[in-house]
């Protein structure tokens, strides 16, 4: 069973790859803030769920370390 606070990090994960490639949705701006402001998802968690789909989707991972930060902006 998935940890409530790791499926939340792969969502915040998948928004930010979609804010690289400028596609955005309106649900994705609702959730990004609640997102950003749950404590339970940090930015270490964030940065490891989007290694983890760079290393599934076969992307270059190192350009996304630290992206966790931008979430709520």
């Amino acid at each position: 069973m998935r940890d409530a606070s790791w499926v939340k990090a792969r969502i915040a994960a998948r928004i930010l790859l979609r804010q690289r490639y400028g596609k955005v949705t309106a649900r994705d701006q609702r959730l990004a803030p609640r997102l950003a402001d749950d404590h339970a998802v940090t930015d270490r968690l964030i940065d490891q769920a989007l290694a983890s789909i760079c290393a599934e989707k076969g992307l270059s991972c190192h350009k996304y370390a630290g992206a966790a930060r931008t979430l709520a902006s």
